[in-house]
């Protein structure tokens, strides 16, 4: 074969190569681009995760052209008949077998060299403390010559294995679907040859820590080459049945009668139940069209359909990396299952024969989606009834935003990618863009998910009719082949409201739903004066280990490691010392060692097996009680004392007072039911602090933790309006969500406010739209011991029944 001929197959592949090769490149420059954006300008991505990324591109995009040019250059030519017409020339088969793996071959080398130039740049310019974490936490780039072989050794098996299944297969879906199978037994024998070489553990290992270079090139050198040396002999003897073969085969046969029948009438002899039916009653147009869509994809439906069953079985009863493969495999197989959509019709534009025939497009695109809906609708039912199961059985199924997250991307991507399937400007290219384009999609959706994640998901629902519609719309442009540049425009122009339309619908919400801003209110607060301390009254310093730990109420066995030496050394010594400081609360004893010494409280607490109460507090229980008792009464009356004087936050005041106030009457109420009426008892219900003092403490402590926050006024502490929710990424969401918060804080300060100004003690929960405003600002872990324990009430029964 002379150079000429040689140049012109060439170019013929190069032509038939391009647009998967120039998306490639495209995607490589714009997902870096979009990622650099994300973490520069619009939110703050995790070092660790934008590292991850810039990886997972640098690696997935070259394979992915790995994956499909030979499917593209084999099964692409099969489809439009090109390849059956170069057997009419005069061509070699070596020569047609050459021209496409060069071409294939050379797209890879640029496609990688583009890849690791952009990686490169996106680590150069990452800030110098984000590479000295990279470097101190062994998450820098491997430049190692070994590691870069690695990876280019991996394409290229993956090139040389992808056109051997493409020559094998006449299906370019089939050989797809064969390749990953096939790459991961490579994968494992290659593996399995370097550990037994080696004798050491590479798995896992993606910077070859385990052997140094030297190691590598002398003892993997030799089996690296003869494995790409099988694989090209097994490519060239997989070419050569091919293109220099018989056309007739069994697998041929098949497919023809599977899928070429679909687009003729069938025989006047009535040899199948369709010809039996015809002849018994003419079917309608509906079910004619819709035996056509399933006649094409029938085995590849329902092998992508069972392959999706078992890896969302999996998904939901496998555990780390295998729950994590089978997600994948369950994604593969939902891409293959929605990219089928409408590729029957678009090899060698056989919608053109239903165009030509005046069918309702409409009618045509019901059709051809209800057998692909009914696939992911099925596996969807089976990731619901493995869902049910797990849960009711064994509860240990996804977590509901797991199952969120499963159900949106099921659905949300396989409206995307039937979209997707019309588009494609080749058929095959639908089952290699469907997965890069749902990756795009889900990277411009991830700032909205970040900082809203269930809200977020259900939002990316209104995606889908938007999807859908766009197909419907764009229906008539498919059959009757008028799919060019205005035909992408409006692809993308659908593609970026969908897009857009959850942000509309989520961001909308939030701002309409933003309280409008108090002015009169915050201009009296902020005018607001405390009362005068007086010049002898001294500052009560509170130590932090005055504040409760939650964890201590519930929780019996630590409350077990607080009665035992170390912990409880000198305890009685210490508990006097704290009854005698007068300007100090929990700097002898803390909130969480006098919890522990009262077993009965709060009830149904985990109380540990075998601790008996004369080993916990000696002989005298009532006397510690009482003492314990009497250390809260006196904390909450110096915290509630600084509080009027707005020298306390209300968080303070909360877990502090409120806390104490309740613990100490369940003390009081037990020994009352057990021993009857003291004079100690009497002396303690008669610490409790009056009405006033707590209506004026709480009101003063929350308007001058406001007014801190709000930074109105400075204090000599911190006045602390409880916990902030963790701050968006996303600089124009965190803008909402502040305006949001600062005005339901404003909301929620103002009707506790008001209640408690009115001298009401009921309590503030009973407020209109309180609990809600809370709950928005945020405040609800703060509001808690005033709304849920109700320690009023239980002070004034106290009180009643010592008069």
């Amino acid at each position: 074969m002379n150079q000429k001929v040689m140049r012109r197959l060439i170019w013929k592949d190069a032509r038939t190569l391009a647009p998967l090769a120039i998306a490639t490149l495209i995607a490589i420059f714009g997902f870096n681009a979009l990622l650099w954006l994300l973490a520069e300008a619009v939110m703050d991505v995790e070092n660790q995760t934008r590292l991850s990324l810039s990886r997972m591109i640098w690696i997935v995009l070259p394979n992915l052209l790995a994956f499909g040019a030979p499917a593209l250059l084999v099964g692409g030519e099969e489809e439009s008949g090109s390849l059956t017409w170069l057997k009419t020339l005069p061509v070699s088969w070596r020569g047609v077998a050459l021209s496409k793996l060069l071409v294939a071959l050379a797209a890879l080398v640029a496609v990688w060299i583009l890849a690791s130039i952009s990686y490169w740049l996106q680590w150069t310019i990452l800030p110098d403390p984000v590479i000295a974490w990279a470097e101190n936490t062994r998450n820098a780039p491997d430049w190692s010559a070994v590691a870069v072989f690695s990876q280019w050794v991996f394409s290229l098996a993956l090139l040389l294995t992808g056109f051997s299944l493409a020559y094998w297969f006449r299906s370019p879906i089939n050989a797809l679907l064969s390749v990953l199978p096939a790459m991961v037994v490579f994968a494992i024998a290659f593996v399995s040859v370097e550990e037994s070489l080696l004798d050491t553990r590479l798995w896992g290992q993606p910077q070859w820590e385990s052997i140094s270079a030297l190691q590598f090139w002398s003892v993997l050198g030799v089996p690296t080459v003869a494995a790409i040396g099988v694989l090209f002999a097994l490519h060239q003897g997989m070419a050569k049945r091919r293109i220099a073969g018989p056309d007739e085969s069994l697998g041929r046969r098949i497919k023809q009668r599977v899928s070429g029948d679909a687009f003729r009438p069938p025989s006047t002899v009535p040899m199948s139940w369709y010809g039996v039916s015809l002849a018994l009653r003419r079917p309608t147009k509906t079910h004619a069209l819709l035996w056509q869509a399933a006649r094409q994809n029938v085995w590849i439906l329902l092998s992508l359909m069972l392959v999706g069953m078992l890896g969302v079985t999996v998904t939901v009863w496998g555990r780390s990396s295998g729950q994590e493969l089978a997600s994948l495999v369950a994604a593969v197989a939902l891409f293959g299952i929605a990219g089928s959509t409408f590729y029957g019709d678009s090899v060698r534009k056989r919608c053109v024969f239903l165009a030509d025939r005046g069918v309702s497009p409409s009618l045509i695109w019901r059709t051809r989606l209800m057998p692909t809906a009914i696939a992911v609708g099925l596996i969807f039912i089976a990731l619901l009834v493995n869902q049910l199961i797990s849960d009711v059985i064994y509860r240990n199924g996804l977590r509901f935003d797991e199952f969120l997250m499963c159900t949106m991307l099921m659905f949300v991507g396989y409206a995307l990618c039937q979209l997707v399937s019309q588009w494609a400007p080749r058929p095959v290219f639908a089952f290699l863009a469907s997965p890069v384009i749902c990756v795009l999609a889900f990277l411009l959706f991830y700032p909205l998910f970040d900082a809203y994640r269930a809200g977020a998901l259900w939002a990316a629902m209104a995606s889908i009719p938007v999807f859908l519609f766009a197909s419907w719309r764009l229906t008539p442009r498919w059959l009757s082949g008028l799919t060019g540049r205005d035909y992408t425009a409006r692809f993308i122009g659908y593609f970026a409201l969908a897009i857009v339309l959850p942000y509309v619908l989520v961001l909308g919400i939030r701002t309409a739903t933003i309280p409008a801003e108090q002015t009169q209110w915050r201009t009296r607060m902020l005018a607001y004066e405390f009362p005068q301390r007086p010049s002898d009254d001294q500052l009560v310093e509170v130590h932090h280990a005055a504040i409760p730990e939650l964890a201590y109420f519930w929780n019996g066995f630590r409350r077990d490691e607080l009665l035992s030496p170390p912990k409880s050394d000198q305890f009685d010594e210490r508990l006097d010392q704290e009854l005698a400081s007068e300007t100090s609360v929990g700097e002898f004893v803390s909130f969480n060692e006098l919890i522990a010494r009262v077993p009965y409280w709060p009830e149904g607490h985990a109380s540990s097996a075998g601790a008996s109460s004369s080993v916990r507090f000696g002989a005298d229980q009532l006397d510690v009680e009482l003492r314990v008792a009497r250390v809260l009464l006196k904390w909450s009356r110096m915290v509630r004392h600084e509080a009027r004087f707005g020298d306390s936050s209300f968080e303070r005041l909360a877990q502090i007072s409120e806390y104490a106030e309740w613990i100490a009457a369940d003390i009081l109420h037990r020994h009352l039911d057990e021993g009857g009426m003291t004079p100690e008892i009497k002396e303690l219900v008669g610490m409790f602090p009056e009405d006033s003092l707590v209506l004026e403490s709480r009101r003063n402590s929350l308007i001058a933790s406001w007014k801190w926050q709000a930074g109105a006024a400075s204090f000599d502490r911190p006045m602390s309006l409880g916990d902030r929710s963790p701050r968006p990424h996303t600089e124009f969401i965190a803008r909402i969500e502040d305006l949001r918060r600062d005005r339901f804080v404003d909301q929620t300060v103002k009707l506790a406010e008001q209640h408690w100004r009115s001298g009401a003690m009921s309590g503030v929960w009973e407020v209109p739209n309180f609990l809600y405003s809370a709950e928005q600002a945020g405040l609800s872990p703060m509001m808690r011991p005033l709304y849920e324990f109700q320690a009023h009430q239980s002070i004034k029964r106290l009180k009643n029944r010592v008069r």
